[in-house]
């Protein structure tokens, strides 16, 4: 220790600087090593465990008449624009709108004007001609005439019969007539209005049959077939049954979806055209369950599905509606028993270590 001391005095006073340093660096290093904290590691260690908790349901599948739903309308089967053929002044309409009419009918009557007049003058030269050829036929036979001269009389008969069958038809066209059983919807002229050929009287709807339409999307057209049975509930509160007269094998350009057609009973007129409907049309048995349409999701491409959990790990499924109704929804594409979360399924994702809690008083 005296040599300690004795070595200590003899330095001079910048290397005693330098060695206290030294020991102060030294003693702060040691003083850390001893007391560090806890590494992050650590920390994450000793904190609580953060796995979400959901609720979850077991749901087993039934089989079930699946039932394809589309959005449509009512559409008439038969509707026409009644137009006129000959040109002329209204003179008289011989229905109003909403009539019950037969084929046949007269709906508009255009004046006759000199039609009447030119058609006894096409018959009057039409008998003449007739009387001529008579002749010329008697003289051909008696050798009087060539065969040439024979065939002008008789095609001058041809032409007379001809412009006779002309104004016969003007003066019938001057009487617009419904081309079949119906309803006039619309009139289009009054009594006084001026027609050319083209111009439309009324509009003419064919009360039976009549159609709802509707589109079935690419997964469900295979699924449908002419023939098939369908119900139709109207937005009016209606309930129509019918069969389907139509699948389009060509998809809209625009929707990609294909027209279909049900045919619908109206016996007694009270369908309307163009009132919203809701078309279910059953199809095959099918494996389903039965769930709450709020525990559906969809996933990063826009595909309709439900979480479930396997192993306390979340797995997305896609799945297809195959019927909704007011007490739930039933879907296809889950394994016949399956765990699928009820709640909190929007807030975890594909692949996501979870918590699994049994939904004791919620509806799957």
């Amino acid at each position: 220790m005296k040599a300690y001391f004795q070595f200590w005095h003899r330095l001079k006073p910048r290397h005693k600087w330098a060695i206290g340093i030294a020991l102060g660096v030294t003693a702060w290093i040691a003083t850390g090593l001893v007391f560090q904290p806890h590494s992050q590691t650590d920390i994450a260690e000793a904190k609580p465990s953060e796995t979400p908790r959901v609720k979850v349901r077991t749901l087993s599948a039934s089989d079930r008449n699946a039932t394809i739903t589309v959005r449509g309308r009512t559409q008439a089967l038969h509707e026409v624009d009644v137009r006129a053929e000959v040109e002329g002044v209204v003179e008289a309409l011989h229905f109003e709108k909403g009539d019950r009419v037969k084929t046949g009918q007269v709906l508009c009557q255009i004046k006759l004007n000199d039609r009447g007049a030119r058609l006894q003058e096409a018959k009057a030269l039409s008998a003449q001609r007739q009387k001529e050829y008579e002749v010329a036929k008697k003289l051909f036979e008696d050798g009087f005439r060539s065969k040439t001269q024979m065939a002008q009389a008789e095609a001058a008969l041809q032409a007379a019969r001809a412009a006779e069958d002309t104004q016969a038809i003007q003066l019938a066209n001057t009487k617009i007539r419904a081309p079949f059983d119906g309803v006039t919807d619309d009139r289009y002229v009054n009594v006084g209005d001026y027609m050319r050929p083209g111009d439309k009287c009324a509009l003419l709807i064919a009360p039976e049959p009549f159609l709802a339409v509707g589109a079935l999307n690419e997964n469900n057209v295979g699924r449908v077939h002419v023939g098939d049975s369908a119900t139709v509930n109207l937005v009016t509160g209606e309930t129509v049954k019918g069969k389907v007269r139509f699948v389009a094998d060509r998809a809209d350009d625009a929707t990609r979806a294909f027209r279909v057609e049900v045919e619908l009973p109206n016996p007694d007129a009270k369908l309307r055209e163009g009132v919203s409907a809701d078309i279910h049309i059953p199809v095959t048995r099918v494996s389903a369950q039965k769930i709450s349409p709020g525990i559906l999701v969809l996933d990063d491409s826009g595909k309709i599905g439900v979480r479930v959990v396997e192993k306390n790990t979340v797995h997305f499924m896609p799945v297809t509606i195959v019927s909704d109704g007011p007490d739930g929804m039933w879907i296809t594409g889950l394994p016949d028993k399956v765990t699928v979360i009820t709640v909190g399924q929007e807030f975890v994702s594909d692949g996501e270590h979870v918590e699994a809690v049994p939904d004791k008083g919620g509806a799957a």
